[in-house]
């Protein structure tokens, strides 16, 4: 996410990552390297509820899927503490409230089962945020032109696809499960295999 925001603006503003594990700051700022992005790209160790920047430092701050992993109610004050006046401020989570999208030729009662919430398969911290409570949390955090809204993202790309059937499988009997893979296999062969996912999205400027 860092290098893609790095390349968005053309390298041109200093990109932060901050993360809690010490071994994925590592392996980014290794990859960030040899993408020829260390001077643009940087990384800290912090937490989402105690962000390691000054106050009003920071042009834009953004979160995606962290939300559901901390405490929502410290995580959001401090994205606003870090933010300059004017600075933007966007938060992505899950939607677990919200059903998913499987494209496979399966029964029509068990695509719905696995289709609707509640889906977990990332259950997160027990004071975060995964539905659309997101909405009323960032308005209450008094920001301008605020923007709240659901989006679909789909999946086709094979380890993405593992990564999520790797949620979905535990929660089928054998049976099931057997079932599952004879329709991926099906729809793998007819080039037709996706899962979409909906998030909860929120934008706004601080005053």
């Amino acid at each position: 996410m860092c290098r893609w925001l790095a390349r968005e603006t053309a390298n041109a503003n200093p990109v932060f990552g901050v993360d809690v594990n010490t071994f994925f700051l590592r392996e980014a700022a290794e990859i960030a390297r040899r993408d020829g992005m260390e001077n643009v790209v940087s990384f800290r160790e912090g937490s989402a509820e105690d962000l390691p920047f000054e106050d009003n430092s920071i042009d834009v701050v953004f979160s995606s899927t962290v939300i559901q992993r901390v405490n929502a109610d410290r995580m959001l004050p401090e994205m606003v503490r870090v933010a300059r006046p004017g600075g933007r401020i966007a938060v992505l989570s899950h939607a677990h409230d919200m059903n998913r999208w499987v494209n496979l030729p399966l029964r029509q009662e068990l695509k719905t089962r696995i289709e609707s919430p509640p889906w977990v398969d990332d259950p997160g911290h027990p004071d975060g945020c995964d539905d659309s409570s997101l909405y009323r949390r960032v308005a209450a955090l008094g920001l301008e032109n605020t923007r709240m809204f659901p989006v679909i993202s789909t999946f086709s790309e094979p380890v993405r696809l593992r990564f999520l059937q790797g949620g979905i499988l535990p929660t089928l009997s054998a049976e099931e499960a057997e079932e599952w893979r004879a329709a991926v296999a099906q729809a793998e062969a007819d080039g037709a295999f996706f899962i979409s996912t909906p998030f909860h999205c929120a934008v706004g400027t601080k005053p």
